[in-house]
């Protein structure tokens, strides 16, 4: 594989592959209510989604910070001049689709809406195969051993191997 970059085409973008699910379980959640909890335990929710959808905008915040601070692009097409290993990239192989998926249950958790959760899945999924494979494959291609190092050591979603 000697792709110039991981995505080139303009759809292949989390606003697209995890906002299309976003946007219908809101839509979902307005036409027909699905609500994850009941007046009683509103405030949890409410207090639980504010806490989740902060920390994952912080990932993402962290995540686009580090790319801009690396000079990376994060745009489809644009390829890829250094590997990122340190910082949230110790953490996490993808800590940009994991603020996402943060903030994704936070915001179900704040709109108490249960559509959001369920549609978490099939976007999460869809970012797997339509993303975060694409991403993987480009990266070891691209940087060989150092990435194979990397992904050993740095588990895709949260935390190091040892």
């Amino acid at each position: 594989m000697n792709k110039r970059a991981a995505h080139t085409r303009a759809w292949e973008t989390s606003e697209i592959v995890l906002g299309i699910p976003l946007l219908l379980s809101l839509i979902l959640g307005y036409l027909i209510p699905l609500p994850i909890s009941t007046l009683v335990h509103r405030a949890a929710s409410v207090s639980a989604g504010i806490i989740l959808l902060l920390i994952g905008l912080a990932i993402i915040v962290i995540t686009r910070r580090q790319f801009y601070q690396a000079g990376q692009p994060t745009d489809p097409g644009n390829p890829t001049t250094q590997l990122i290993t340190t910082g949230i990239f110790s953490w996490s192989r993808n800590p940009f689709y994991l603020g996402v998926a943060v903030a994704f249950l936070g915001l179900g958790a704040l709109l108490n809406s249960f559509w959001v959760l369920i549609l978490l899945v099939p976007a999460m999924i869809a970012a797997h195969f339509i993303l975060i494979v694409p991403e993987e494959q480009y990266l070891e291609a691209k940087f060989d051993e150092p990435y194979r190092q990397y992904a050993k050591f740095v588990r895709r979603w949260v935390g190091r191997r040892r």
